[in-house]
């Protein structure tokens, strides 16, 4: 059988294919004919060689091959010739709705700098730009005759490259709590990303809806333990920062030794007005004394130790203790101090040894003769 007329095989895609058009029981001889519908353009692959492009119209064949040849050929190969060609049509002025699901993709938490994984939904808009852009994509993938089933899955993948690239660059700058409440923004951001991306396959990008984005439940576990974790403990720091900013006026190098070491105030908080002006009682400030009270008698037996050894070996509490008064010898015994009066030779009286003179009688004790 002899392929007479080639033709657009219709259909709601892109990229059609006639395949096989030189098979076991059909070729393509000199005065065939291929019919290239408007808004098409047609290539013809031998061998996964591309030929040129064919634009609208109607060609007449002439491949130089008659038809008594085609017969003889077949009687000697049992009808393998040997040669693959198919004739792919290409849709240039169409566009396709397509909903994709991206699979697991990792991004990055940027609060806890955590790796997590997540998966998006969304739907495109696409058309082709560049036909052979995108046939030098997907023809020689297969090793075997490319056919219409293979061109789906062929254009999934190349368009998913670039969508999970951009949603993991743009949710990884948010709070996953914010994913699916700022979507519209999200696709806004991400849509410049993969058109630029799609445009290096000759696919141009006309809408982007990210339609969800859901995070595995053993993810957001690990996230909301971490979450939990950095919560505890910011309100406790936050009410201990609190407790001392109001207590010392809202500066707590104010504080005193004891204060420091105790954490509780000594002055109390300061005292409030009644109705009229009146000051109340001071009995807020009661309370801490009282709790910094029962804190010192804690500390007082693990310094009681320290403090009977000081007075074991110094008398700054009242005397030298018996044990160092036992070792002492009379000749370590340091000097008496001199008596601050002197008697006054003349009459005999007390007098001051700063005075040089008596103020009794009188006598210079500069001038005094042995």
């Amino acid at each position: 059988m002899y392929q007479s007329i080639i033709r657009d095989p219709g259909g709601d895609g892109l990229i059609r294919i006639q395949p096989d058009v030189c098979g076991q029981y059909s070729a393509v001889v000199n005065g065939s004919i291929l019919i290239v519908p408007p808004g098409t353009t047609a290539f013809v692959v031998i061998n996964g060689m591309l030929s040129r492009p064919y634009d609208s119209g109607r060609y007449e064949l002439f491949t130089g091959v008659d038809p008594f040849f085609v017969r003889l050929r077949n009687l000697l190969t049992r009808g393998d010739s040997g040669t693959t060609v198919s004739v792919f049509f290409v849709s240039t002025e169409k566009s396709k709705f397509v909903k994709l699901g991206t699979g697991e993709f990792p991004f990055r938490e940027h609060r806890f700098q955590l790796t997590m994984k997540a998966l998006a939904s969304c739907s495109l808009s696409l058309s082709i730009s560049d036909p052979l852009k995108v046939l030098r994509k997907l023809v020689g993938s297969y090793c075997s005759a490319f056919s219409e089933e293979d061109l789906e899955p062929c254009i999934e993948q190349m368009v998913l490259t670039p969508v999970r690239e951009a949603i993991a660059r743009e949710i990884g700058e948010l709070d996953v709590a914010a994913f699916n409440s700022t979507l519209s923004d999200i696709g806004n951001r991400a849509a410049e990303t993969i058109r630029s991306g799609l445009f290096e396959y000759g696919i141009k990008l006309e809408r982007f809806d990210l339609v969800a984005i859901n995070i595995p439940n053993a993810e957001i576990r690990r996230l909301y333990t971490l979450e939990q974790e950095y919560a505890d403990g910011k309100t406790r720091t936050d009410l201990e920062l609190d407790h001392l900013q109001r207590i010392w006026s809202g500066n707590v190098n104010h504080r005193t030794l004891s204060e420091m070491m105790s954490g509780m105030s000594s002055r109390g908080q300061a005292s409030s007005g009644d109705a009229v002006g009146n000051p109340v009682g001071n009995a807020g400030g009661m309370a801490p004394m009282m709790m910094q009270m029962m804190m010192l008698s804690q500390m007082l037996p693990a310094l009681r130790e320290p403090l009977s050894a000081m007075t074991r070996h110094t008398d700054m509490f009242g005397g030298i203790s018996s044990d160092a008064q036992g070792s002492t010898s009379s000749a370590d015994a340091p000097p008496p101090m001199p008596d601050p009066y002197q008697r006054c030779p003349s009459c005999n009286g007390s007098v001051m040894r700063s005075n040089s003179i008596c103020p009794i009688c009188g006598y210079r004790f500069d001038e005094r003769t042995d």
